[in-house]
């Protein structure tokens, strides 16, 4: 079987030539016949493909193993890959926020053929099966980078429905609607951007992962451990590192201790397989008073 961050990039491939596919076909025709909220869904698709280049540059760094600079290995790449997903979001947000503003006051009407709406409707198609196909694939391989690219995309799917109807619109005589749709994709823009920053902030700023109480009671019926705190958990959904305290009997000899705390280490990693390493500290239990 391939490596997972080999299979991550099969999927970013494939999911990079759609979005330039159906993105130069909207960006083509939209300049053609000055429909607007179609060029500004092209360079939307655009910048899907953008973003399927970062995640690919991520990817690579991301697969590096653990040296003397990144202990814990640069997984966190693919965090930041995401965040730079959601800048390359703000800035269509704008273009599209600015262009739209300026046909509301300088209002022209847009061409509108049946070749637009088949455009428009073929690229609603491959984006419904790259969203599905993404969001599956980055489940399965607890990607951060193919869940935030999905979800990037499936904002699309919105925006050429919103598109739809500001075609129609100005084809009925209202082309102001599509000044209208194309605000209107501004906002589910935004709505994306705040989705994909507040997962990938969280694994930046070593956020928990797993409840302390999980952890506790997966160890505390292990004979020899008398109790455990200050568990503490951090890092990807998939690549989780645990730090913790147990408490022994006083009088167990060092070597008997350092077999317990392997002991836990191994139970934990062997029933939450998410967690990549865990670091144990061995202390006296004192009773109560201890700290």
């Amino acid at each position: 079987m391939p490596t997972r961050h080999a299979q991550i990039r099969t999927v970013l491939w494939q999911v990079l030539l759609l979005n330039w596919l159906v993105a130069f076909a909207k960006v083509g025709y939209g300049i053609t016949t000055g429909a607007l909220s179609m060029t500004a869904d092209g360079v939307h698709s655009l910048l899907d493909g953008a973003s399927n280049i970062i995640g690919l540059v991520a990817t690579g760094v991301a697969k590096r193993p653990p040296d003397g600079t990144h202990p814990y290995g640069h997984r966190k790449f693919e965090a930041l890959a995401a965040l730079a997903i959601a800048v390359l979001l703000i800035l269509a947000a704008y273009e599209v926020a600015k262009a739209a503003v300026s046909r509301l006051l300088w209002p022209t009407a847009p061409i509108v053929t049946a070749l637009s709406f088949g455009i428009m409707l073929a690229g609603m198609g491959v984006n419904v099966l790259v969203t599905r196909y993404e969001t599956r694939r980055g489940r399965e391989l607890r990607s951060q980078i193919l869940l935030a690219d999905a979800l990037h995309t499936r904002v699309d799917i919105y925006a050429s429905a919103a598109v739809l109807v500001s075609l129609g619109a100005a084809r009925l005589g209202y082309p102001v609607v599509d000044a209208v749709a194309a605000l209107l994709l501004v906002g589910l823009i935004l709505r994306a951007i705040w989705g994909i920053a507040g997962e990938n902030l969280d694994t930046l700023a070593d956020a928990a992962r797993i409840s302390p109480e999980q952890i506790e009671t997966l160890v505390q019926d292990i004979p020899g451990v008398r109790g455990c705190h200050k568990v503490r958990t951090r890092g990807l959904e998939d690549d989780i590192y645990v730090d913790m305290h147990i408490q022994v009997d006083p009088a167990l000899p060092i070597e008997a201790a350092h077999q317990l705390s392997h002991r836990v280490k191994e139970r934990i990693l062997d029933r939450v397989p998410t967690v990549v390493d865990v670091v144990v500290h061995t202390e006296p239990d004192r009773g109560p008073a201890a700290s």
